[in-house]
């Protein structure tokens, strides 16, 4: 039997010797031609064997990739966190123009400090709950008289549609050089108004005031125009008025000599009620009183309702002579912005039949410009003003007397009211509602008053008409979609108006996220 070990053994020793053979005497071999052929043809199927193993891999990929696209992605939904919060409802409040200002104390010193002559009738109304009337007390009215706040306390949560709260004043003055007669609405306080109106030339005194009925300071910025373009005025900025507070400036010490001023008043804090009183002095004969309210925002359409025009012969005969021309019924226009509008100017009788008279106009930029009207007949009208660009607008309307006493008022472009609105007659002379329709259909407005039958008032599409009504009366109007609204009043020697503003919208729920 043969020893396995000795067989691997045997095995083993010829390759150890032949292996020894090779390094000892290495012997130069031939080259062969065959074997690096065969070597080049060998990696030539390897290196295409792997680029095509690469572009199968390639296409196995975009498939992967092809087929992740269409396969539908997980989706995650939340749903953030968010609280609902209703408001508390805050009251309403109106602030009256207050009593007619005058520079100067009865015995004429003081001359740079403002004092009140007597002191107006306020009549205000609401239509629902108890609304109030007291007075701010801090004023610059060197004889303590402030202007009339009226205040609504909010309705309860359970009430669904917003009370309206509505107010007016009117005063008759015949005191020196303020003899006239002049009422106003009370305005809600607002933080960008526009004042179209007044005038600072010889013989033309008007006073700015500013109340502020809110429980925080005011800080009011003015920016005034003329005639002549953009007024850079002195102290103008950073004006303070304090809660519950009414300051009173000099027009003129803003823009001296001015014969046709705009102001736009701008607050942050509180929102302020501005009003601009004028009066008027030709040589020593009063020239009448007029108060302006806030006009409607720069619009591309304006509408200011009741231009009256009464004792067409007399204003005539005086308009003639020298220092009363600015008894002309005049258009007051202003571009805010830096292009020049266009605008057409129509006259249209409150007959709610008629089409009107229409005159075109060029308005520069940043200058206030005055368009004169020609002769009317004797009536009632409204001015619709449709421009190119945004403008503000305002109306002077006078009135001569039986004895040749003078008056004026200042109409500003009524802010459209909208579905329903409250209106405050206050005490006057033969007061008249002057109703636009500005839209392209007719509309039926019902007027109720406590006590009294409803007035129903039909106004045709793009016209206007007059009601009149009565005294110290508060009128709901309802039955329309938009409108305009002004009160006139005309007496011997007497005119005012003023023009009726929308109340502010009431705050709603709000929803916050977190």
């Amino acid at each position: 039997m043969t020893d396995p070990t000795s067989e691997r053994e045997e095995l083993s020793e010829p390759e150890e010797q032949s292996e020894r053979e090779e390094q000892s005497e290495p012997e130069e071999q031939p080259v062969s031609d065959e074997k690096p052929a065969k070597n080049r043809t060998r990696g030539a199927i390897i290196i295409s064997a792997r680029i095509v193993s690469g572009a199968i891999g390639v296409v196995v990929a975009a498939v992967a990739i092809a087929g992740a696209a269409w396969l539908p992605l997980p989706s995650h939904t939340a749903t953030p966190a968010a609280t609902r919060v209703t408001p508390v409802p805050a009251a309403q409040q109106r602030v009256c123009a207050g009593p007619m200002l005058r520079l100067g104390n009865d015995s004429g010193q003081e001359a740079t400090t403002a004092s009140s002559v007597g002191r107006p009738t306020v009549r205000y109304g609401q239509t629902a709950g108890d609304s109030r009337s007291s007075e701010l007390a801090r004023t610059d009215n060197t004889s303590g008289v402030g202007p009339q706040l009226l205040t609504l306390p909010p309705a309860s949560q359970q009430s669904t549609t917003q009370p309206l709260l509505a107010g007016s004043q009117s005063q008759s003055v015949s005191s020196g050089d303020l003899v006239g007669f002049a009422a106003a609405e009370c305005s809600e306080g607002t933080s960008d108004g526009w004042l179209v109106g007044g005038a600072t030339d010889t013989g033309r005194t008007t006073l700015l005031t500013l109340s502020n009925p809110s429980n925080v300071g005011a800080t009011v910025s003015l920016s005034l125009y003329g005639e002549s373009g953009v007024i850079p005025a002195a102290g103008s900025q950073g004006i303070i008025v304090a809660p519950g507070g009414q300051r009173v400036f000099s027009l003129a010490g803003f823009a001296p000599g001015i014969a046709s001023p705009v102001v736009r008043v701008q607050s942050r804090g509180g929102q302020v009620i501005a009003n601009l009183q004028q009066t008027t002095v030709r040589t020593l004969e009063p020239g009448g009183v007029g108060i302006v309210g806030i006009a409607n925002k720069p619009s591309l359409t304006n509408v200011i309702p009741g231009l009256v025009v009464a004792g067409s012969a007399a204003l005539s005969a005086r308009q003639a002579e020298p220092g009363y021309e600015d008894l002309r019924t005049v258009i007051r226009l202003l571009v805010p912005g830096t292009k020049q509008a266009r605008a057409q100017i129509s006259v249209i009788p409150d007959s709610g039949t008629e089409d009107g008279t229409s005159v075109s106009v060029v308005v520069e930029a940043g200058m206030v410009t005055d368009v004169p009207l020609d002769s009317f007949p004797e009536g009632n009208y409204s001015v619709l003003i449709s421009s190119d660009q945004p403008v503000v607008a305002g109306a002077r309307v006078s009135t001569v007397g039986a004895t040749g006493a003078t008056d004026f008022a200042w109409l500003a472009a009524a802010a459209p009211l909208h579905k329903h609105a409250l209106v405050t007659v206050a005490p006057g002379p033969s007061p008249v509602l002057h109703l636009n329709n500005p839209t392209r259909t007719s509309t039926t407005v019902t007027l109720k008053t406590s006590g009294s039958a409803a007035i129903t008032v039909t106004v045709p599409a793009g016209k206007s008409v007059t009601q009149p009504v009565t005294s110290s009366t508060t009128y709901t109007a309802t039955g329309f979609d938009t409108l305009g609204l002004a009160v006139t009043y005309l007496g011997d020697g007497q005119f005012a108006a003023f023009s009726a503003s929308p109340s502010a919208p009431a705050s709603g729920p709000i929803t916050i996220y977190r």
